[in-house]
């Protein structure tokens, strides 16, 4: 039985073929547009991999930096903003460890958008 491939190996294989044989090929603007194409194309590709996981990962983070007072939002990040508006984070060890948190959710976006600056250390 064929297994047809999933839509992450098909986009990854677009991006290759941008990358590999259409940007050496063209110049100027058809290049920086191959470029950019064959880019989004290997964003989509993780995000459809990566993503979900990323998503719930996030959802949890946000749970637990707005803790008790976020109940069932629909909007965690809005209510979180809300709850460190009112001073949720003010205490030192607070705010360093909402800091680790939101760093967390940070290098999560960046494992789709641009890996290899989600390993920053911050210094």
């Amino acid at each position: 039985m064929h297994q047809p491939p999933s839509a992450a190996d098909l986009l990854r294989t677009v991006a290759d073929t941008l990358a590999d044989d259409v940007v050496p090929a063209t110049s100027g603007p058809a290049q920086h547009q191959a470029r950019v194409a064959a880019n989004i194309a290997s964003i989509v590709a993780r995000e459809l991999e990566l993503g979900p996981e990323v998503r719930s990962r996030e959802h949890d983070l946000l749970r637990e930096i707005g803790g008790e007072e976020i109940g069932d939002e629909a909007d965690l990040a809005a209510a979180v903003a809300a709850a460190l508006r009112k001073g949720s984070a003010d205490s030192d060890e607070e705010h360093e460890r909402v800091r680790t948190l939101l760093t967390e959710i940070v290098r999560g976006d960046l494992s789709i958008s641009k890996p290899g600056y989600d390993d920053w250390d911050g210094e």
